[in-house]
């Protein structure tokens, strides 16, 4: 047997990276849409976007290789099948059960690499390539101006171009909204028919305008107040990051670039933050309804109604109840948004698991499909391949979004996929070994003679 374990691992093995790099090309195309406007449009350097283009190589490798471990099964098996090896295997007494398990032993040690990949590699590697883009977009702040729309640079300044220059900085028709401050219902409005947009530092930027006017309305009551002042350049210093906000904010990892002991760490402290806010509630509970009992107990109701009369102490404990329930509710926001985040993060730490389990799910979903598609060729495998994992994809990403939003459990959201896939591989499989039927479906009279005549 080790020589027809040795041959099928031989066909495994090549079209296995065949689909790695069909798969991977495939999930790359819009990075490599974006590599291309980075290096030739944007004007970064070729390295800077080379590194970008690499580094976002790490999460789409997290699912090229179980699309590809399906894709080398289909063909490895379906290879043997078209060439009536699985038949000749199966006359000298070789179950199907065992040819499957070197492809079996092969999806769990790629489930293995694929789980420490996802601890050890992922994660640095996706916060490095978010750090670059922030780095990128500091250097370049036109990048995240688009034409034709409005762009909030700042909370104090939002702005909308007809056309820019990502390498020169250049802005043609420039309309620029000033705010005091949130509040601020009548902001200063500046147009300008150009602009230069320049980089001082990672946190400030310079934007030049010329050839425009300055509207103004002191007081938003006094529509005499409006003024107009004509401008031939006005000078303005972006402040990016006030408060060295931003620059926190990049230095922190969100749940895509944590390993599985942070993600750990990061859901226990979430839940306990939740628990604080949640016993935080209670406490306001009681404030109202212990002291309420007391005041309206028969020792102290004769003094209550000495010094204040009922309308004075309803309109007291009317104040009081509003306000705790003001409280209340605030305590049930912050704590509903610890819940919601410490799913979130459950919901990565289950999925650093159930996609690379995903590897051996497809090795006993892909073995009984060769032999289906097994006079199809490459196109029919290849073909398979997508549609089952297009539909692993719907049902994870399905899954993903509710346990994000508090809907789901984590584990239901991200095992499910692997469950409904592996249990439809294992009847799929059985039915192969007992060449039958699992569950007969009669056809009508019409289509039975139409598929004799087929056959």
């Amino acid at each position: 047997m080790k020589l027809v374990d040795r041959h099928l691992l031989g066909t495994f093995v090549p079209p296995f990276f065949f689909g790695l790099t069909v798969t991977t090309f495939l999930l790359m195309t819009d990075v490599l849409q974006g590599y291309i406007n980075l290096f030739l449009e944007k004007g970064i350097r070729f390295e800077v976007a080379t590194e970008i283009l690499l580094l976002s190589l790490g999460h789409t490798f997290a699912l090229t290789i179980p699309m590809a471990t399906l894709i080398g099964v289909l063909m490895s098996m379906g290879h043997l099948a078209a060439d009536q090896e699985v038949t000749a295997l199966k006359a000298c007494g070789v179950s199907l059960y065992r040819l499957t398990a070197p492809l079996l032993v092969v999806g769990t040690l790629l489930s293995g690499l694929m789980i420490a990949y996802n601890h050890y590699v992922l994660p640095d590697s996706n916060h490095r390539l978010r750090s670059r883009l922030f780095e990128v977009r500091q250097l370049r702040p036109t990048l995240s101006i688009k034409p034709n729309t409005f762009e909030e640079i700042t909370p104090r300044f939002t702005i909308f171009v007809r056309s820019k220059d990502d390498i020169t900085g250049e802005l043609t028709d420039v309309i620029l909204y000033e705010r005091e401050g949130v509040g601020d219902t009548s902001p200063d409005v500046i147009v300008a028919e150009t602009g230069l947009l320049k980089t001082l530092d990672p946190t400030r930027i310079r934007l030049d305008l010329f050839r425009g006017e300055m509207h103004r309305m002191p007081d938003p009551l006094d529509p005499r107040s409006y003024n107009r002042t004509r401008f031939e350049r006005q000078t303005f210093i972006v402040d990016l990051d006030t408060g060295g906000q931003r620059l926190r904010r990049s230095a922190q990892r969100g749940e895509r670039e944590m390993d599985l002991r942070a993600l750990s760490q990061a859901r226990a402290e979430q839940d306990s933050l939740a628990v604080t806010k949640i016993a935080e509630g209670r406490r306001l509970l009681s404030d109202i309804i212990e002291p309420a009992y007391l005041e309206r107990s028969a020792d102290t109701a004769p003094i209550l109604a000495s010094t204040r009369s009922p309308l004075d102490e309803y309109r007291t404990w009317l104040g009081l109840v509003e306000s705790r329930n003001r409280s209340l509710s605030l305590n049930a926001q912050v704590a509903e948004s610890h819940r919601v985040k410490a799913m979130r993060y459950a919901t990565e730490w289950h999925k650093k698991f159930s996609i690379p389990v995903a590897c051996m799910v497809f090795v006993i979903l892909g073995v009984p499909l060769a032999l289906v598609s097994a006079r199809g060729g490459r196109g029919v495998s290849v073909g398979v391949s997508l549609a089952a994992f297009i539909l692993y994809f719907v049902l994870i990403s399905t899954g993903e979004k509710l346990a994000d939003r508090g809907h789901l459990a984590p584990w239901l959201a991200m095992w499910s996929p692997n469950l409904v896939l592996g249990t439809i591989g294992v009847v799929l499989l059985y039915q192969s070994v007992q060449e039958t039927r699992v569950v007969q479906i009669p056809l009508p009279a019409w289509a039975e003679r139409l598929r004799e005549r087929l056959q």
